[in-house]
Parts: C-alpha cells; sequence; structure tokens
C-alpha cells in the first residue's frame, strides 16, 4: 500500500491518519475547499446562478469564509457553499448527499449518478494524474462517498483499485456483486480518523477548563499527554472502538458508549451520544431499543468536555407524546446535557430491536441495503416525525450545524433569541449573519443592502437609514441602535429577528 484516496463527500472536519510511508490524497478535502472557495462563490452570485436569495447566501458565505475564523459561522457557510452546488446527479448539504434520482442503496442508481455527477470530476481526474498507474486504496466509510467511490474505480480502473472503509467492510458481500465493481479489490481494513487541528484546536472547551475544577485537579489534566491541545484526537463513530491511548471524541450510540471503561472516559474531548428517548440520565434508549444509565459516563468524562445527545425521531414503540417529551428534556439540558440534533430513524437491516415491532424485506433493486422498513404499535409516522423536526428546528436555531466532528469537540455557543432577558441593551448580531450588498433582492424591489442569515437562510431588505446602524451592529456595538427612535428600533429589531439574524443580549 503506498497511495490512499478519500473519496468525497465525507466529514470535512476529519482527516485519515494513514500507516507510516503512505501517500493520502484527499479528494474530499479537495472538493470541499474548491466549492467552498470565496472568490468562486462570489462569481456565482455574479452570475445569479440560483437566483436573488441564493446570490445572497453565496455573498454572506464567502464573506464568512474570508475570516477563516473555523468557527460555527464558518462551518454554515461551508454548508451553504455545498447545498447551493447545482449538479443533475447529486445534492450536497453539510452531512449528506442525496441522489436526484434513486437511492444509494441501489447500486444502479449509484452507477448513474457517478456517470452525470459534475461536482467531483475535477477530483476525479485529479486521482488518476496521481496514482500513475498505482493501486489506489479508495477509502468509502459512508455511503455517500459511494457515487465518487463509483466513478473513481470506473476512471482508474478496477483492476487497480482496493475498496476499503468501514462501508466496504459492513457491505463487501454486496458489493462483490455489483458487475461494475468487478476486477477491484475488496478489503475490511479501516483507516483511523482524527479531528483536523484547525477544528480541534479551535474548540474553546478543554477538561481543564471547567468552572468546578480543583486547582490540583486542573493541574493534573494540564499536564496529562493525553489531553493536551494540539494533541491529535481519534474521532469514534459508527461500531468503530475508541484507540487504546490518547483523546478522542465521538458521535456514538448510548448503548455502546455506556459500556466503556472509565479509563477510555477520561481521555473523552467531546461526545454525542445518539437516542431516541431519554426520560432522565438513568433511563437512555439507544438505537437498538435497550435503555441504558448514562449517569456513570457523565461522571467519568473530565469537566469542560462537551457532552450532548442527538436524538432520533420514530423508533418504534416511541409516540409523539414520549418523543416530545424527550426533546424538551433536552432542549431545557437535563443533567448539563444538550441537543445536538434530530434526525428520522431508520431501522439498519441487522438492528435487532428489544421491543415489538414487524420488519419488511427490502425493495426489489436495492442490492445495497443498509436499511429496512418496519411497522410497529405506538410509533410515529413518517409524516408525524417531520412536521415534529421541522418544528423543533424553528424553535431552536442555536442546534450545532451538522453531524461533524467540529460539532462534538466545541462548546454550545449561544443561540439566536435563547438569550433573551428582561431590561438588557439590544439583541446581539448572530456572527451567522452578514450585512450585504446585491444588484438584485428576492423581494423583486432592486437592489439594495441586504441582512442575511446562514442560519435561517433568510433575509431582511435594510431601509438606507437602517445601513449604518445595522453594520455597527454586525461589528458588535452593543449601542448601534441607540440613536434611533423607539418606534424606528422595535420595527428593525423585528425584521431582524424575523430574518433570524440576531440573538438576544449578551
Amino acid at each position: 500500500m503506498d497511495l490512499i484516496v478519500v473519496p468525497p463527500l465525507t466529514d470535512f472536519t476529519t482527516a485519515v491518519l494513514p500507516p507510516s510511508g503512505v501517500e493520502v490524497l484527499d479528494l474530499n478535502e479537495q472538493v470541499v475547499e474548491r466549492l467552498a472557495d470565496p472568490s468562486r462563490l462570489k462569481a456565482a452570485a455574479e452570475r445569479l446562478d440560483g437566483g436573488p436569495l441564493a446570490a445572497l447566501l453565496e455573498r454572506a458565505a464567502a464573506a464568512v469564509l474570508e475570516r477563516k475564523a473555523f468557527d460555527d459561522a464558518h462551518l454554515r457557510a461551508v454548508g451553504a457553499a455545498l447545498r447551493l452546488a447545482a449538479d443533475p446527479a447529486v445534492r450536497l448539504s453539510i452531512d449528506d448527499l442525496e441522489l436526484a434520482e434513486g437511492s444509494t442503496q441501489s447500486s444502479g442508481d449509484v452507477l448513474g449518478a457517478a456517470g452525470r455527477c459534475e461536482l467531483f470530476r475535477p477530483e476525479v481526474e485529479l486521482a488518476v494524474d496521481v496514482a500513475r498507474g498505482r493501486r489506489a486504496h479508495v477509502v468509502v466509510d459512508d455511503a455517500r462517498q459511494l457515487p465518487a467511490a463509483f466513478a473513481l474505480v470506473g476512471a482508474l480502473g478496477a483492476g487497480r483499485v482496493t475498496l476499503c472503509g468501514r462501508l466496504v467492510a459492513e457491505q463487501g458481500a454486496a458489493l462483490r456483486r455489483v458487475p461494475a465493481l468487478a476486477g477491484a479489490e475488496l478489503l475490511t481494513w479501516s483507516p483511523a480518523r482524527v479531528i483536523r487541528p484547525l477544528w480541534n484546536d479551535a474548540a474553546p472547551a478543554r477538561p481543564w477548563d471547567g468552572p468546578d475544577v480543583a486547582p490540583v485537579e486542573r493541574a493534573r489534566l494540564c499536564d496529562a499527554p493525553d489531553t493536551q491541545p494540539g494533541k491529535r484526537v481519534r474521532w469514534v463513530t459508527g461500531a468503530c472502538p475508541p484507540p487504546a491511548s490518547g483523546p478522542w471524541a465521538g458521535w456514538l450510540d448510548a448503548v455502546g458508549v455506556a459500556a466503556f471503561p472509565e479509563e477510555v472516559l477520561a481521555r473523552c474531548r467531546g461526545l454525542t451520544i445518539i437516542v431516541t428517548r431519554i426520560d432522565f440520565l438513568a433511563a437512555v434508549t439507544g438505537l437498538n431499543g435497550v435503555t441504558v444509565d448514562l449517569r456513570r459516563l457523565l461522571a467519568g468524562i473530565p469537566p469542560g468536555v462537551p457532552v450532548t445527545c442527538e436524538l432520533v425521531l420514530g423508533a418504534p414503540g416511541m409516540d409523539a407524546g414520549v418523543v416530545g417529551e424527550s426533546v424538551e428534556l433536552l432542549a431545557a439540558g437535563a443533567g448539563g446535557v444538550r441537543l445536538a440534533g434530530l434526525r428520522p430513524y431508520r431501522m439498519a437491516i441487522r438492528t435487532e430491536w428489544a421491543g415489538q415491532s414487524v420488519r419488511f424485506p427490502p425493495h426489489p433493486g436495492d442490492d445495497l441495503a443498509r436499511w429496512i422498513e418496519f411497522d410497529a404499535p405506538d410509533t410515529m409516522r413518517a409524516y408525524e416525525v417531520a412536521a415534529m423536526i421541522r418544528s423543533w428546528l424553528a424553535r431552536l436555531p442555536g442546534l450545532p450545524a451538522g453531524r461533524l466532528a467540529a460539532c462534538s469537540v466545541a462548546a454550545r455557543e449561544a443561540a439566536p433569541g435563547q438569550e433573551r432577558g428582561g431590561g438588557g441593551p439590544a439583541p446581539a448580531w448572530d456572527p451567522c449573519a452578514e450585512v450585504v450588498q446585491a444588484g438584485d433582492g428576492p423581494d423583486g424591489d432592486g437592489p439594495g443592502t441586504f441582512a442575511v442569515s446562514l442560519r435561517s437562510g433568510r433575509s431582511f431588505r435594510l431601509r438606507p437609514y437602517q445601513v449604518a446602524p445595522v453594520s455597527r451592529l454586525a461589528a458588535d456595538d452593543p449601542h448601534a441602535l441607540d440613536a434611533l427612535t423607539e418606534r424606528a428600533r422595535t420595527e428593525l429589531t423585528a425584521g431582524l429577528a424575523q430574518a433570524g439574524v440576531l440573538r438576544g443580549p449578551r
């Protein structure tokens, strides 16, 4: 092995940790850097490729990316760039890829998308140039990498490709039956991943930063080589075990992580726990329906390390009342554990659910099936799940930007509208918003200046007299709106709040 190729699209805040002496060609990093290039975004805005609102978002994203702050705003700017990147075969988001036609559970659909996709064509051509006939180990950890992986097999030649990674280990038998992959070697080996230093070192939360850490304990943590800033932090997901030594962070099912030894928990630098229900920290249900106690886990993680929960909606036997209570608890920060996100439940094809459920076979043609349909009493339907997620996302705009390693190790930022209190200064500007000048606006009223939110995806046209005070507000001036009359200030802040560009007073 002398060349590892990482196909797009996967978590861009992580990197593959190769064996010694092995070259890594990270096409995922390349495509994200290209699509999120501020100059590209500005050029697309000038051409109005996606319309006036898309142009505003592209200009706002370019401004944020030029700051190179590597924070939540930066993540949302990258997410906007990916979402606005048009392609005939795929649709992107910050942490997902969908096929325009079909599903990644069908090799035929994936192969069709691989042939039509334009977004990663430059990266595929780069891989051909770099490989120059060498055998390439193509790492496929996630299904959203499949279209690019199939394209790489076609471009490099199946006989010169070894497919490896977590998804290959899980679906090796199915992949061997795909005609387009005939001749490619399949390997169950998966390289470890680490959080990129830019995102790990940017995270303000450290084990020794907690206010309740005693001086002696703080000194011990600061001196521990496994938790010092700059140390490589392994990223652990799915069924991957934590490293035998050194710091780690992860996005893991509650049942598995609850069993981690205390020595492993002591090296944690950030953790997102996947749950289908939470009554209190002593009763949390995981992806297989088993209920576990998280109190030992939380006691074993060093103070100051961020711990959040991702709630998965629609699991068997979880009705809307039960799920709603779980969201309420996590939104309130029960036991110091806050909500990391919401997503629909999908039953993995090998899942053995602890409760009552009826499983249905995969759809014909889904030769790469990873999820199956099921039925169970007292279970939310898909439309109920979608409606509840929409409702809560509107109420909780401060949730992390996506299912990314950077979000698990980052301290929770103040959410827009979540800090409001009586009698304080005017609401502060959300760092995920920008003041943008545009030649045309989405309201059809011609050129103007707009307040644009990358968090909400909305905009607000500023009147000429509002531009200067709002620009000062965006520059963090707490007295930016003082010169306005009470009526003008109320009208302006209402419009800005509706667009999602404000957060409560500091």
